[in-house]
C-alpha cells in the first residue's frame, strides 16, 4: 500500500470521525470506486489528464449526488482531482476500511499455510488469533505448498513465519556468515 493513499485515507478518516460519518462515507466512497472501475470511460476520466479539473470535478459532483455521498465526500473527491491524486482513489477506499474496521476492534488477518485447513482446524485457529490479539478477526487462509511445513501469518505491518521454508532459510542466512 503506497503511503500516499495511507496519509488521504487517514485524513478523510479523521474527518469523517470528526462528522460522525465514517459509515455512510465508506459505503459511498466504496461504491464510488466500484462505479470507476466498472467503467472504463469514467477510468480514462479518473487517469487521463486530457480531462480538465473542471470536467473531472463536473462528472464525480454527479456521480456523487447521484448516489448520496456526504459533502465531506465531495470535498474529498475535488481535493483528490485538484491534487492528481485520484489514481489513488481504490487504495484510499481500500485503507479507510481498514481504518474503520481496526476502529471497530477487526483485525485482517491473512494466512499462508502448507495445507488446506480443515473448517474445525480455521474455527479453532481463528478463536485463538481472537484471543491472542483481543479483538475479532477476519481471517484469510492459502494454501501454499512452498512453505513445505507451518505457517505465514500476516496481521496488518506484522509478519510472522513459522514456516519450515522460513526456518530453512533462516538457517542458510546463519550458515553463511
Amino acid at each position: 500500500m503506497n503511503t500516499t493513499a495511507r496519509r488521504y485515507a487517514k485524513a478523510l478518516f479523521d474527518l469523517a470521525q470528526q462528522e460522525n460519518l465514517p459509515g455512510p462515507v465508506r459505503e459511498r466512497l466504496e461504491q464510488m470506486d466500484r462505479m470507476i472501475r466498472a467503467q472504463s470511460e469514467l477510468r480514462d476520466l479518473c487517469r487521463n489528464p486530457v480531462y480538465s479539473i473542471d470536467e473531472k470535478k463536473r462528472v464525480l459532483s454527479s456521480l456523487a449526488d447521484r448516489i448520496g455521498s456526504p459533502p465531506l465526500l465531495l470535498r474529498f473527491l475535488n481535493l483528490l482531482i485538484l491534487k492528481n491524486r485520484l489514481r489513488h482513489l481504490a487504495e484510499i477506499a481500500e485503507v479507510f476500511g481498514r481504518l474503520m474496521d481496526e476502529a471497530n476492534g477487526l483485525e485482517h488477518i491473512r494466512l499462508r499455510v502448507a495445507k488446506p485447513l480443515s473448517s474445525e482446524q480455521e474455527s479453532s485457529l481463528r478463536q485463538r488469533l481472537t484471543a491472542i490479539l483481543k479483538r475479532e478477526v477476519d481471517l484469510t487462509v492459502e494454501a501454499d505448498v512452498s512453505l513445505i511445513g507451518g505457517m505465514i501469518v500476516y496481521a496488518g505491518s506484522r509478519v510472522y513465519d513459522g514456516s519450515v521454508k522460513g526456518q530453512l532459510q533462516g538457517l542458510r542466512r546463519e550458515l553463511v556468515k
